[in-house]
């Protein structure tokens, strides 16, 4: 006979082993198919923490009394970049044996640092840089991705011995370094323009051109607010870009088929002179209930080079919050219908160039401005200019009076208007400019102030000659172009 403690041991055991197997097959049942928890190093800290730990161990190791500056922090995300910019800054500060450079020269290092293709700063232009400032120190760093955490990497250059110190840290995700890294509109936006910024060497002056839909020229609530993003990011205190201001801006237009860039006048060329270098343009296109946004920074050298481009997807959930649209607010029906009223316009067909372009460059006016707009012929024509409100109401603008010279010589651009003024106002929204050429002087039998039924519009584009032998004759333009623009109230 077996004793019974041995029995009752033996079914303990048989217990115990049966509980942990159970326990395993759970875990791993509740575990998603392919997925494994992160694994972090051992020595791996929370972001305020990894900070702390650089700023003291390089406080300890360098110089006292050195005329310290911090410059940039690379990272994925603008908010993360001016957090830790900021977290070191204030803790080289309270370690009191550093002279730190005054805030205002700071915004002009910060600004002149000269980026490598990567976004990493070299220790050639920190030297550089200190020299030019007077620094004895200059710190900057980057965190990146590595597997389940990140990498932030602190350093110090001294610039009289040419020589970097450098404290190294994993930093777990998680808190406030996933809030930081949390991607919004508004962190996208700047991660886009910090990728634009990485292709460009030194100051850029840069003017923000229009955001449209898809392939049109149509502007929206969605395009104002990316625009106004984008400024915003461009004017960062880190940024290479200058912005031009709206009168710089004003020499560049944009054709209905591809950029034209002309030169700006030399009065409204931005302050300290080179005028504009590039242009920052772009698109947005629905993709399921998202939006795939495009930017693209394009060179204003003759031959027009894309310097770079950048993409980022909006999702559907942001676009709500913020209660932005893609279209203008008109019903889908009107939207339509206006649209196929000025397709024929599109130019598809035309016998030689022709451009109508306007003279803001987003083409985006308040209640209250003025338009002109610029036309160009590659051969001598005749043009006429219709003007298609929000409503789809149209009217003839030009010309409407023997004065209106409508000859456009071959290789000439010509300003309009030239003897009145297009000024905007309500009702606010989208509207067209219609511009048809023609070989020969023509009439054209429109009702009181040049008004023009909506279903006409396109099949006015055949008018009637009034020269010569050939007066009453139907003829058809040779070219066409039209752009699209946006009244706001103010």
């Amino acid at each position: 006979m077996k004793p019974i403690v041995s029995s009752v041991l033996k079914a303990a055991v048989l217990k115990a082993a049966a509980l942990l197997v159970s326990a395993l097959l759970f875990s791993c049942a509740s575990r998603p198919a392919g997925k494994t928890e992160p694994v972090y190093a051992a020595d791996s800290l929370p972001l305020d923490e990894a900070i702390v730990d650089a700023a003291s161990w390089l406080a300890a190791r360098l110089p006292e009394g050195a005329k310290t500056a911090i410059v940039a922090f690379d990272a994925d995300t603008a908010a993360l970049s001016d957090y830790v910019f900021g977290e070191l800054w204030n803790r080289f500060e309270e370690a009191g044996k550093f002279v730190m450079v005054d805030r205002r020269n700071l915004e002009r290092v910060r600004t002149e640092m000269n980026y490598q293709m990567s976004g990493e700063v070299s220790d050639d232009s920190a030297r550089s840089i200190g020299h030019q400032y007077g620094a004895e120190l200059i710190v900057y760093g980057r965190m990146t991705r590595m597997g389940d955490e990140y990498r932030m990497t602190v350093y110090a250059t001294d610039v009289e011995k040419a020589v970097s110190s450098q404290r190294a840290l994993n930093v777990r995700p998680g808190g406030r370094l996933a809030a930081l890294l949390a991607t919004d509109l508004d962190g996208e936006i700047d991660r886009a323009v910090l990728g634009l910024a990485r292709r460009v060497s030194g100051k850029t002056t840069v003017a923000i051109g229009r955001i449209s839909y898809g392939d049109t020229q149509t502007v929206s609530s969605l395009s104002a607010y990316l625009k106004n993003g984008i400024t915003s990011s461009a004017l960062r205190r880190d940024s290479p870009f200058a912005v031009a201001d709206d009168g710089a801006s004003a020499g560049f237009a944009l054709a209905t088929r591809g950029l034209t860039v002309e030169a700006p006048d030399a009065d409204n060329a931005p302050a300290g002179g080179g005028g504009i270098q590039a242009v920052i343009l772009g698109n947005f296109s629905p993709v399921d209930d998202d939006v795939e946004v495009s930017l693209r920074m394009v060179s204003t050298s003759p031959n027009r080079p894309v310097l770079a481009a950048a993409d980022f997807v909006i999702s559907g959930e942001e676009l709500s919050r913020r209660r932005l649209s893609l279209l203008p607010e008109i019903s889908r029906a009107d939207f339509e219908v206006k649209q196929d009223a000025v397709r024929p316009y599109a130019g598809g067909n035309n016998r030689f160039a022709f451009t109508a372009t306007p003279d803001d460059l987003d083409g985006v006016y308040y209640d209250g401005e003025y338009m002109t707009m610029r036309i160009y012929s590659e051969q001598d024509c005749y043009f006429r200019i219709v003007h298609v409100d929000v409503n789809g109401a149209a009217q003839v603008i030009y010309p409407t009076v023997s004065r209106d010279n409508n000859v456009i010589r071959a290789g000439e651009t010509r300003r309009i208007p030239d003897n009145t003024r297009f000024r905007m106002g309500a009702p606010y929204g989208e509207e067209y400019i219609l511009v048809a050429a023609y070989d020969r002087p023509f009439s054209l039998d429109v009702g009181p102030g040049g008004q023009v039924s909506g279903s006409a519009i396109s099949r006015g584009m055949v008018v009637e000659s009034n020269e010569g032998a050939s007066k009453g004759e139907k003829i058809s333009p040779l070219a066409t172009a039209k752009f699209s623009y946006t009244i706001l109230p103010r």
